[in-house]
């Protein structure tokens, strides 16, 4: 199945890459040489991708903070380790919601190493809540949706 992926994902930039003859007589060899490299490349790194078998491992991937007052921090970190063979790249991190903030390990993520995705909720929003993180990077199991839940009560005096 991966071989298969891989080589439609290579046909693909390939017959991207033929010119039309029009096309053809507006770019330079050096622009289309610069273009066939920059293809090889990204097909070289999915394949790089899938070989090595780069995968994104969490102990836990939802939290429920429960029942928490306004004002309160309400944040969780998911730890997870790089138990692939390549070094592990975080291209993205978005939230289902702007109420939820992520941070997250920047740099590669080296082979057997950890990293981790700090989530915040604002809990000045009162009421029950279900928020979805989804984690975008080359492993081979991404996109990771992570999930976290709870209840704002107003806080008491």
């Amino acid at each position: 199945m991966k071989k298969f992926l891989l080589l439609a994902v290579a046909a693909i930039l390939v017959a991207a890459m033929i010119p039309t003859e029009c096309a053809a007589q507006k770019k330079s060899k050096k622009e289309l040489k610069a273009e066939a490299k920059a293809a090889a490349d990204s097909v070289a790194q999915l394949e790089a991708s899938l070989v090595d078998g780069v995968e994104m491992t969490f102990k836990y991937t939802d939290h429920n903070f429960g029942t928490m007052e306004s004002g309160s921090d309400v944040s969780y970190v998911f730890e997870f380790v790089n138990t692939g063979k390549a070094d592990l790249v975080i291209t993205n991190v978005s939230t289902s919601c702007g109420c939820t903030t992520p941070e997250w390990t920047h740099e590669p993520v080296p082979s057997k190493s950890r990293g981790s995705i700090k989530v915040r909720y604002d809990s000045s929003r009162i009421g029950s809540f279900s928020k979805t993180i989804t984690v975008h990077s080359n492993a081979s199991n991404s996109p990771v949706v992570l999930s976290i839940k709870g209840n704002i009560i107003v806080k008491q005096n």
